[in-house]
């Protein structure tokens, strides 16, 4: 029987500090941080969870819970410091030493080539919207190809492909900072063939493993069961789930779409020649699949695109969600809610999972993210973290009653390994297993972690 994995999830930008050692590069949240623009939470990755130095503490912590499984993040910034141009071969060298202690602990290495983090040259060179940046995204995987894939048997090109583009291109709050869906959907487009380009490069090079692209997916509810209802709930999946999740599997973006966003006055011009031979030939062979919540909408009644997000974890956040002429976000007073509004709705895995069984001929499926934030208090040195430990059980109970149903999951990685960097939330937003004092750097299990190291003891070889 083909282990399963069991562990948990990190991303570079959010974990490894050392922003600017060893030859590295600015990306393009290193400059986002030390701008004025960044004025909800205004701290840095400068130092994080200074991941960088302190790997060795951290894997071997994981491998004394159980876990068998690090998903992490690789610097494009670190490898190719601007880019496209020299290879910072410290760089290579530190990556390697890290693959290098998961295999010594017995942790499998999963590593996603590409998460948030542009190196700042490319994004002043217009970003996701200039498709330079495909050629060289295809150029940057293929250099940790090289070095890393005789050791590495899981990649992942791109992470949230949706989300990412979301935030930078809909609701603003990530570089560059704009709020225009017709950027958003010509990023994200460029995003998708340079992770077919990417899996094209991996197959031709004839290396070992298998590759994939992480997508945040989201079951879509709706609160009444009318014909307009549906339809705002179909309008959500492409807008949410299957821009992404048919680009990368099936090889095309959903015919309808593209025909909506057109309609939607969206300049097309962004689509070259030649485009679908690289997506058909550039699709996936695992699902990686973010899992937190539920997506639920309502119909589109009046107004522009608005579209908000809670970043500060009170009264002075909202969470939004307009989409004109395709549907809005709706609210469920009746459910359980983290304070940043995220819903607390275990289903949601199964659903999903289920879903993409029957929509994508069951392609296997790695949860390359589940977790839940919160303010955690530290009392007589301990974190008495229960919510965290009741979500991740519901969501766990959920999967394992997807995979007896018959899917094909092959592992489950909490999000986060350790406290980290959470992006535009900053600091107080804490998702980890392990805390991490950012002051001294110190790092703590929190009862998540041993419930959690628990729970992989008592499935044995089983799921």
């Amino acid at each position: 029987m083909t282990r399963f994995l069991w562990g948990s999830a990190t991303a570079a930008y959010q974990c490894e500090g050392a922003w600017d050692e060893d030859g590295k590069g600015k990306s393009s949240w290193d400059v986002f941080c030390h701008s004025d623009l960044n004025n909800v939470n205004p701290v840095t990755g400068d130092v994080a969870s200074d991941h960088y130095h302190r790997y060795e503490e951290d894997i071997r912590m994981m491998a004394e819970g159980g876990q068998n499984a690090y998903r992490f993040s690789i610097a494009w910034s670190r490898v190719v410091p601007d880019g496209t141009g020299d290879v910072n071969e410290a760089a290579l060298e530190h990556y390697s030493r890290v693959v290098d202690t998961c295999l010594a602990h017995g942790v499998e290495p999963l590593v996603t080539l590409y998460h948030y983090d542009l190196p700042q040259t490319l994004f002043a060179a217009g970003g996701w919207e200039n498709r330079a940046t495909i050629d060289a995204f295809a150029r940057y995987a293929t250099v940790c190809f090289d070095s890393l894939g005789d050791r590495v048997s899981h990649w992942m090109t791109i992470n949230e492909p949706g989300y990412e583009t979301l935030c930078s291109y809909a609701i603003g709050n990530y570089p560059p900072n704009v709020r225009d869906l017709g950027r958003r959907w010509h990023a994200m487009y460029n995003l998708m063939l340079a992770s077919a380009s990417a899996v094209t490069a991996f197959r031709e090079g004839g290396y070992p493993g298998r590759i994939g692209l992480v997508s945040d997916s989201y079951p879509v509810h709706t609160l009444e069961n009318t014909p307009e209802f549906e339809q705002a709930a179909h309008f959500a999946d492409l807008f949410q789930n299957r821009c992404v999740n048919d680009t990368a599997i099936l090889g095309a973006f959903p015919a309808e779409f593209m025909e909506k966003i057109e309609a939607d006055g969206t300049d097309m011009s962004f689509i070259h020649e030649g485009d679908e031979s690289v997506l058909r030939s550039g699709t996936i062979d695992f699902l990686g699949l973010n899992v937190y919540d539920r997506f639920l909408v309502k119909p589109y009644t009046t107004g522009e695109t608005d579209l908000r997000a809670n970043n500060t974890g009170d009264a002075s956040g909202e969470n939004r969600v307009v989409v004109k002429d395709w549907f809005e976000m709706d609210e469920d007073p009746t459910t359980e809610k983290n304070p940043w509004g995220m819903e607390i709705y275990p289903a949601a895995m199964y659903e999903i999972l289920v879903e993409l069984r029957d929509r994508y001929s069951n392609i296997p499926v790695i949860i390359t993210e589940n977790g839940v934030g919160y303010r955690d208090v530290v009392e007589n040195g301990e974190i008495h973290d229960s919510y965290r430990i009741d979500y991740l059980r519901g969501f766990i109970d959920e999967m394992q009653r997807a995979i007896g149903a018959g899917c094909d999951v092959q592992g489950y990685l909490v999000w986060s390994t350790m406290d980290l960097y959470s992006w535009i939330n900053g600091y107080e937003k804490r998702y980890g297993l392990v805390h991490v004092d950012f002051d001294t750097l110190e790092r703590t299990p929190k009862d998540s972690f041993v419930w959690y190291a628990n729970h992989i003891s008592s499935q044995g070889a089983q799921r």
